[in-house]
């Protein structure tokens, strides 16, 4: 074990909290924040980004909210060791427990081999997360409103970064009632994401590998089902879990998140690097980019990348500094309308990004930009691609 494994104590109840401490501490345990009532919402953030062995939160004082608090940080740091502590060892509560993601259960008086043994489950764990290798970057793409092309970019941003980097891509259709990826990539996926999101407690790296297909590019492709499902009821946690899977498999995931992700997006968007949000000029998309831009700046890890999808500068009605100033941020990149193109692909299966058009040039900078490479100089004045 290591010479002082890190706990963050959550326990309101005075008497527990010094009873808990007391036993962390005598075996050797560093208490790195102690936490006297249940955080609110806006504080989870800051607390599952600490660095620690193990969340140690106390039940008794009011166990619905300690639960929820548990599956919050499980679902957005999966990898992580959730210790929980309650007086009596009732077999309802234990359930409960393991349904929300704790790993470790105490009750009771405590003995000091007991909280020994949980101390070093938690740090074997977090060794065996260290050794394993960095988690990929995962890229978002998030539409402003139905239809403004975030499957088209996303799927082609994704073979382009696929081509920029020569590594391995994954590509996940967050869209499980009616996604289009493997329709515009001319797949008939064998599994779907839905088989992926039923049963959290099932999937691990071997099972998230069996139900990606790949692409003849070489992207390996989560694709959403043929068929719609208005029964399907996606939990955070599953979608917690398949993210910290699939972004310890790839070096890079591109994740088209559509418009609406419901119970999925806070997840989504805690455990993203980037977020592309796509957007196009009319009133109703600037405004719902607006409020989005909003939403999106209290994570604070994440960078937003603005979209502007099908732009034409000639049929623009007011100048970029006008549309920033409207929605609060800069576009960082502007894709050029070429309806018949997206058509084609659209209609053949065939990627855009596997013919040369203005298109395909600004998805190849979005890439080499997401994946570190110096942008390209271009020859011709006027084209620039960067805001």
């Amino acid at each position: 074990m290591q010479s002082n494994p890190t706990v963050v104590l959550i326990c309101p109840d005075e008497a527990e909290r010094r009873m808990l401490t007391r036993a962390l501490v005598m075996q050797g345990a560093a208490i790195a924040s102690t936490y006297d009532a249940y955080p609110a919402y806006h504080e989870l953030p800051a607390i599952v980004d600490l660095e620690c062995d193990a969340f140690v939160i106390e039940l008794d004082t009011d166990a619905d909210i300690g639960l929820d608090l548990v599956e919050v940080i499980c679902t957005r740091k999966p990898s992580t060791t959730v210790m929980v502590y309650a007086q009596s060892h009732q077999a309802d509560l234990l359930v409960r427990c393991m349904q929300a993601g704790a790993r470790e259960f105490l009750s009771g008086v405590l003995k000091q081999d007991t909280v020994a043994e949980a101390l070093l489950r938690a740090s074997a764990r977090r060794v065996e997360q260290t050794a394993k290798k960095t988690r990929g970057k995962l890229l978002t793409f998030w539409g402003a409103k139905g239809g403004c092309g975030v499957t088209t970019l996303a799927t082609n941003f994704a073979l382009a970064l696929r081509t920029e980097t020569s590594g391995e891509v994954s590509l996940v259709d967050l869209n499980p009632q009616l996604g289009d990826v493997a329709v515009l990539l001319g797949l008939t996926p064998r599994f779907t994401i839905n088989d992926a999101l039923q049963d959290p407690n099932r999937m691990d790296e071997e099972f998230i590998s069996t139900m990606v297909t790949k692409h003849k590019s070489g992207v390996s492709v989560l694709a959403a089902p043929d068929q719609y499902s208005s029964s399907l009821a996606v939990e955070t946690r599953s979608v917690g879990r398949m993210l910290e899977l699939i972004g310890g498999g790839f070096p890079y995931a591109v994740v088209d998140a559509g418009m609406s992700l419901g119970n999925g997006a806070e997840t989504l968007f805690q455990m993203s690097d980037v977020v592309y949000l796509v957007t196009q000029v009319d009133i109703t998309s600037l405004r719902n980019t607006q409020r989005l831009i909003t939403h999106l700046q209290r994570f604070s890890q994440l960078k937003i990348e603005l979209v502007i999808n099908r732009y034409e500068a000639r049929k623009m009605d007011f100048d970029e500094e006008r549309l920033a100033k409207t929605v609060g941020m800069a576009p960082k990149w502007r894709v050029p309308n070429d309806y018949p193109a997206v058509r084609r692909a659209s209609n053949t299966g065939v990627p855009v990004v596997s013919e040369k058009s203005q298109v395909t040039q600004v998805l190849h900078e979005m890439a080499r930009a997401a994946c570190g490479k110096v942008p390209e100089v271009k020859k011709k004045r006027g084209l620039s691609l960067f805001g």
